[in-house]
């Protein structure tokens, strides 16, 4: 592959580097090191960087990391807010952090539910509070995002052509897109982002993983990385061949074939749960472990309550009958909970 072989993010113009950096893995990271990891993607020709307010203090480490860059960096941030006063607040806050004038895209994050949908989307939703902040001259276009492996209201919402860009689920085990997405986005000339090509962490494969994204020229994926190895490791897939080998795609069907077992999609069709438990959710432990700051999984913390609720689990057996890939889940639930149970008490006792 050609040095310089940018993609385009659809209509907005946009040219970047094959492969994003994906900010959330950097929260786990110290100011100095994750400062470091952020430069040198940045000096490795990455010029595209995705980031939240949800993401810690992510964009603060961002910002530091760009306060000397002399070329164009695209940034892109999000609004998990609900109403148009707290997307634009949203919006100047994220300016602050990262040290900027304006944001290339602000997104609407993780619109997952119909509920959520109509709220950020309707009469003083978010998405007012972003086309003000756009028409202030802060931000320069809107994109929405989706954590679901279910593109069906991602297609509904670029279909009201409100969007430039939109960012999904997108890896060889998680699939959705494919369906109808890709297809909308590419007619209605949406820029793609692919997010968690690695899928979070449970794929350890980068080459294949990553390949499967690069290879398709309008999708730019985005890659949380901690570690200058790992900046160095993705850059030198994405300036390489997309092609896959005859021994990449080997170890793409035995990945395929071990993951199989115990790889939630996050499909959400074995939902609702009698017993409320947010089932995918409780099946990612490991991932959450290796991404996500330890405050955030203990007590109080964003996801604790989820791996609390699944120990109400009775083992009902409606989920079974649901899940598409025959997941043996009330099985799958009690290792994730042994496993966070397990880190949790390894955190309580450095205290």
């Amino acid at each position: 592959m050609e040095k310089y072989k940018y993609k385009q993010l659809g209509r907005t113009g946009i040219k970047v580097f094959p492969l994003g950096f994906g900010g959330h893995p950097i929260q786990k990271l110290s100011e100095e090191k994750a400062v470091k990891v952020v430069k040198n993607a940045i000096q490795k020709g990455i010029n595209f960087i995705d980031t939240s307010p949800t993401y810690a203090d992510s964009q603060k480490k961002v910002g530091i990391a760009l306060n000397d860059i002399d070329r164009k960096i695209y940034l892109a941030s999000q609004t998990g807010a609900d109403d148009k006063k707290g997307a634009l607040n949203d919006v100047k806050n994220s300016l602050k952090l990262l040290g900027v004038n304006k944001i290339d895209i602000f997104q609407l994050h993780a619109i997952t539910t119909q509920e959520r949908y109509n709220k950020r989307l309707g009469p003083g939703g978010a998405l007012e509070g972003l086309i003000k902040a756009r028409e202030e001259g802060l931000i320069d276009y809107i994109g929405i995002t989706s954590h679901k492996n279910d593109g069906d209201l991602l297609v509904k919402a670029i279909r009201t052509n409100k969007f430039d860009t939109v960012m999904f689920l997108h890896n060889f085990m998680e699939y959705d897109c494919e369906r109808q997405l890709l297809q909308v986005a590419r007619e209605l000339d949406i820029g793609m982002i692919a997010l968690q090509p690695m899928a979070g962490g449970r794929l350890d494969d980068a080459s294949v993983a990553l390949k499967y994204i690069l290879k398709q020229d309008d999708v730019v994926p985005i890659c949380g990385m901690m570690s200058t190895e790992e900046v160095e490791e993705n850059i030198q897939i994405a300036m390489g061949s997309w092609e896959y080998t005859a021994n990449e795609l080997e170890r793409k069907k035995k990945i395929e074939a071990e993951v199989d077992r115990y790889f939630c999609r996050r499909c959400d069709r074995c939902l609702p749960c009698p017993q409320g438990i947010p089932i995918s959710v409780s099946l990612r432990a490991e991932s959450f472990i290796k991404r996500i700051i330890p405050r955030n999984l203990q007590k109080g913390g964003n996801y604790h309550n989820a791996f609390q609720i699944a120990k109400a689990c009775n083992e009902c057996g409606v989920c079974l009958d649901r899940c598409p890939n025959n997941l043996d889940i009330p099985n799958l639930i009690k290792k994730n909970i042994k496993i966070m149970d397990s880190y949790l008490k390894s955190l309580d006792s450095k205290l």
